[in-house]
């Protein structure tokens, strides 16, 4: 764990570990009731903005009461919050149908950013999806 001091206030993180692929910022503000607080989280960001959303806590923590939380997520830490469940319960409640038409989609547009992206590391994890997909098979 790092802490950031600022002028009257901290700033706590982790560094990224390498399976790490989104970082989250975390405000604890008084709460409803007296004496209370509560966290608000700010929206998921793709792992490379780590830095900015460092940046920006730092910017910010001075103007807050509690300390702000930059944290680093991979994709089993967000699994485990519950916060994809409804999202996973729908995919299991579909049919064959409604799947295969899924996997059509995904396989459609994970093709289309492999010909169209820029981005190498956007493109190699489309090809490890299409990979795990048994679209793409390679020995």
């Amino acid at each position: 764990m790092t802490v950031i001091n600022t002028s009257r206030n901290r700033v706590i993180t982790e560094e990224p570990e390498a399976d790490d692929v989104f970082v989250r910022v975390s405000l604890t503000m008084p709460g409803d009731e007296p004496g209370t607080r509560t966290v608000r989280h700010l929206p998921y960001q793709p792992i490379s903005d780590y830095d900015a959303a460092v940046a920006w806590a730092v910017s910010m923590a001075d103007q807050l009461a509690y300390p702000v939380h930059v944290v680093p997520l991979s994709y089993s830490d967000i699994r485990n919050t519950g916060r994809f469940k409804p999202i996973c319960d729908a995919v299991a409640s579909m049919d064959d149908q409604e799947r295969g038409q899924m996997r059509q989609v995904v396989v459609t547009t994970c093709a289309e950013v492999m010909r169209d992206c820029d981005n190498w590391q956007v493109r190699a994890d489309c090809f490890d999806i299409l990979t795990q997909l048994k679209v793409i098979h390679h020995d």
